[in-house]
């Protein structure tokens, strides 16, 4: 009898040890699939405000193509999400610069574009995306 007491206690001691590595494994397959969840999004937001920032980039070039005087200071409102043009730097058809921004909630993309001349075509020495503007200003 003694015998067959101790197999119910080693029986269900064990029951209990695989249920609880079925647990932790349960538990950590859901926190990876939360945080797999959220690093998309973040990716996609991410992916959102580069568009937006190349699309203000683009307008601004167009614009300053069109009319060597434009200035900037821009904010254009998509579903997605906004786009600021800050102030055109230079003058004139020769060494100038724009600066655009995009954002999707939190996440923010930034550009510096550096133009050679503007006219007969616009001719870029640098585009570069970067984490604070170095060249422009929120003026």
């Amino acid at each position: 009898m003694l015998l067959r007491t101790r197999c119910g206690y080693v029986f269900l001691l064990s029951v209990i040890m695989v249920g609880a590595i079925a647990v932790a494994t349960l538990s950590s397959l859901l926190l990876i699939g939360v945080g797999s969840m959220q690093i998309g999004f973040t990716v996609r937001q991410s992916e959102q405000a580069r568009s937006l920032a190349q699309t203000c980039a683009e307008r601004a070039l167009r614009a300053l193509w069109e009319d060597t005087g434009y200035i900037g200071v821009e904010a254009l409102t998509f579903d997605e999400g906004q786009c600021d043009i800050l102030r055109t730097g230079g003058s004139g058809n020769e060494n100038r610069s724009v600066c655009a921004e995009g954002r999707v909630g939190p996440t923010v993309r930034r550009y510096e574009i550096l133009l050679e001349r503007v006219l007969p075509s616009v001719q870029i020495s640098a585009w570069r995306e970067v984490d604070q503007f170095s060249i422009c200003s929120y003026l």
